[in-house]
Formats: structure tokens, C-alpha cells, sequence
């Protein structure tokens, strides 16, 4: 492969106290799961130490508890849109330690794409395959996939093979 294969840790040590992260997914089943856990164990030895770690998360739609769960439990999470489903989410919203605001699912890529929540620093996309040429075969979180895989100033792929190669034709590849 052209493209360097990264740790789940090593993945997780680009992110950057602050960053905007886009999501691929549009529930559970598109959604990363080891780097966003990676980062959840960043994020607290990062709090061991005394510093400060959070970022803020945009996705499609709802993501799974290795996400929202996970980032949600290391006190990983500033700012948290467009939808939520997550228990220990809701209890860092609640007791205002993570900011959250509801907003229309069909809303939030065009406002992306204006700018308006500032730059994607890096997107984590969860795919099927990626090709020498950068080709990326998603897997079924299409999602925001398109619209933070361009807009993002990083892009981290997350290979999930329990997705099948028949999935292509399914789902149309990112160039």
C-alpha cells in the first residue's frame, strides 16, 4: 500500500487537544471504532498528566459507544453535534462538561462546508479497502464521509475487513 499503516495509538497521537473531527458513519455501523478509543486513552493519561484534552466531534448522525461511549467517559469531548444517543454522553452534556447542540441531520454538511464550526482538522473515515491510487471503498457510514474527506487538513482511514468486498456497488468509492 502506498499510504502509511499507523497504530490505533499512533493514529490517535495525530489528534490534537482542540481539533475538529469529522466523522464517517450515519449510526453505528459506519462508524470508527479503535482509533476513537485510542484517542479516549489519550485523552485521560493526557488529564493524568494535568493538561487539558478535548475535541469536538461532527458526524452524520448518531456514532456507537466507541465513540461518543468511550470519549465521553475520558472527558474527551468539547463540543458534540448533530445528534447524540449515548448515555455517558448525556450525563457530560447534562453536568456541562461537553457542550452539545441539536441540529437538523440534513443541516450539518452544508454548514461544514461554510465553515461555520471553523476547519476540520482530520477526519476519521471507517472503509472497506483503500487503493494504491487513493481510492477509498466505504463501508455503509457514507454519511459525512465525502464532505470531511475533502474538507479535512488530515484524513485517517480505519480498515474494518469484517466488511465485505461485496460491498462495492453498494456504495460508491471516494476519489
Amino acid at each position: 500500500m502506498a499510504f502509511p499503516i499507523l497504530t490505533p495509538q499512533e493514529a490517535a497521537d495525530i489528534i490534537k487537544n482542540g481539533d475538529n473531527i469529522g466523522l464517517s458513519g450515519f449510526t453505528a455501523a459506519g462508524t470508527p471504532k479503535v482509533v476513537t478509543e485510542a484517542l479516549a486513552a489519550k485523552a485521560e493519561k493526557e488529564h493524568a498528566e494535568g493538561r487539558p484534552f478535548k475535541v469536538n466531534i461532527f458526524s452524520g448522525a448518531s456514532t456507537n459507544d466507541h465513540v461518543d461511549g468511550a470519549l465521553a467517559r475520558a472527558n474527551a469531548i468539547g463540543t458534540r453535534t448533530p445528534y447524540q444517543s449515548c448515555p455517558d454522553l448525556r450525563k457530560r452534556i447534562n453536568t456541562h462538561d461537553a457542550h452539545y447542540f441539536d441540529l437538523h441531520l440534513s443541516e450539518l454538511a452544508q454548514k461544514v462546508r461554510y465553515g461555520t464550526f471553523g476547519d476540520i482538522d482530520v477526519a476519521i473515515i471507517e472503509a472497506a479497502r483503500v487503493s494504491d491510487n487513493g481510492e477509498i471503498l466505504l463501508g455503509t457510514g457514507v454519511g459525512m464521509s465525502p464532505t470531511v474527506a475533502h474538507l479535512a487538513k488530515k484524513i485517517i482511514i480505519e480498515l474494518n475487513e469484517a466488511i465485505p468486498e461485496t460491498i462495492e456497488g453498494l456504495t460508491k468509492p471516494l476519489r
